[in-house]
């Protein structure tokens, strides 16, 4: 008899059954029998974090058999289930095959990327996965590991910027020696966020994301100096597919590729906190959410991360800090491989130019819905976003925020004296 808590009164798909757990316990533990004696639901994230799936925490008590015989010992364990769902509005998830793209990266690409990273973690351990009903994978919860996610609202500091940077680094430099080691993975991943996948087949992300450019530059419009500019984001939003299918494609002179995270925003890493003595300071990151995951220029991940995820203030004083940071630690990291042929420091700032206008799509499309207060964000969705009604509130209440409007106005300021605007 299996005991099934929900405190919290959640919604359950009825296939994340006791059968269900018990399959995974199999799997992820590599034991030919468990008996499961409890089950204890609840949400893995709060409303409005995520729009394309749901995500469940899942604590289990169960017992292992050996030899014949129940252990007297009981277990625990804390799982995350994540589901997703795929309807008409996220067609285009199926498109790029996000669910067998995160499934090969949980059981393929990362374990081979710890092996050759001197033995840092870049993901969660996996444990299970199936196709149907629901498309759902199952991994360790990384909080019993004493992981926790950054304030998507506040925006990174220099401890946390910089060590998810180092961390980036290692990802993107281990990823280029698995690529020579193993080139067929270069063709398994070659769609990312900006895909024809996503923005030629499906007109949901057009429909969801351009609407925050468009208030972009409703809002731009009325600022003082900023005409131009407006006109430009206006001739963006006139030719949206073409400008980000051009994003992250391949270019003449592209100096070397990388495995992109894809998705690189705060709600998609965690951090450690081991020093008692400095209990803000985080020690170690670990990245989640691979879904989108694709080799390209290492600018895409950088630019997306510079652009959403921290404080304006330390994007305006330690910018160039912060990308030294993660090339030392990408440089160390084909050291220690024994890469040769180790792009050099201003391959890297080639790159981070010539893809000024993936984070120029981080800022308008993500960095309105990543600093998003929670009361406004607790009815995000994909099938919300494409009400217009529904779309014009929130946009209204969204641009309506004085610290959003001052990081719009000092990027797209950095962005017109770059000349980002004449790349399209």
């Amino acid at each position: 008899m299996v005991i099934i808590k929900n405190e919290q009164n959640i919604s359950v798909p009825e296939y994340l059954n006791a059968e269900f757990f018990v399959d995974t316990l199999e799997e992820g533990l590599r034991e030919s029998k468990i008996t499961l004696h409890e089950l204890n639901y609840a949400w893995g994230s709060n409303p409005g974090d995520n729009y394309c799936s749901a995500i469940y925490q899942v604590q289990l008590k169960f017992t292992r058999w050996s030899d014949g015989k129940e252990s007297s010992e009981k277990e625990q364990l804390s799982l995350i289930v994540k589901t997703i769902p795929i309807t008409q509005d996220t067609q285009f998830l199926e498109d790029v095959r996000v669910f067998i793209k995160e499934k090969q990266t949980y059981t393929d690409i990362l374990p081979r990327l710890d092996i050759l990273s001197n033995g840092h973690k870049f993901g969660a351990k996996y444990y299970h996965s199936v196709k149907a009903p629901v498309q759902t994978i199952v991994f360790n919860d990384l909080k019993t590991d004493g992981f926790r996610v950054a304030s998507r609202e506040a925006g990174l500091d220099w401890n946390h910027a910089s060590l998810i940077l180092k961390q980036l680094g290692r990802f993107h430099a281990t990823s280029m020696v698995l690529a020579k080691k193993d080139p067929s993975i270069l063709k398994k991943y070659n769609q990312g966020m900006l895909s024809e996948g996503t923005l030629v087949k499906s007109d949901t992300f057009e429909e969801m994301f351009g609407g925050f450019l468009k208030g972009l530059i409703k809002c731009s419009s009325t600022w003082p100096g900023y005409e131009k500019i407006s006109e430009n984001l206006q001739r963006f939003s006139n030719n949206f597919q073409s400008i980000l299918l051009a994003a992250s494609k391949p270019k003449p002179g592209d100096r070397y590729v990388v495995l992109n995270h894809g998705d690189l925003w705060t709600n998609n890493f965690m951090y450690a906190y081991d020093d008692a003595s400095k209990p803000n300071v985080p020690t170690r990151s670990i990245f989640v959410d691979f879904q989108l995951s694709f080799y390209g220029s290492p600018a895409c991940d950088l630019n997306f991360v510079l652009n959403t995820s921290l404080k304006l203030e330390l994007l305006q004083d330690k910018r160039e800090e912060l990308i030294k940071t993660y090339y030392q630690s990408f440089k160390e990291a084909l050291e220690y491989a024994r890469y040769e042929q180790i792009p050099t420091y201003d391959d890297l700032l080639y790159e981070l130019r010539s893809r000024e206008i993936y984070g120029l799509f981080g800022l308008f499309a993500f960095l309105p819905m990543i600093t998003m207060p929670k009361e406004l964000a607790h009815d995000n969705s994909i099938e919300n976003m494409k009400d217009e009604a529904f779309k014009q509130k929130k946009m209204t209440a969204i641009f309506s925020q004085k610290f959003l409007n001052d990081y719009q106005k000092w990027a797209l300021k950095r962005a017109e004296s770059l000349g980002v605007f004449n790349d399209y």
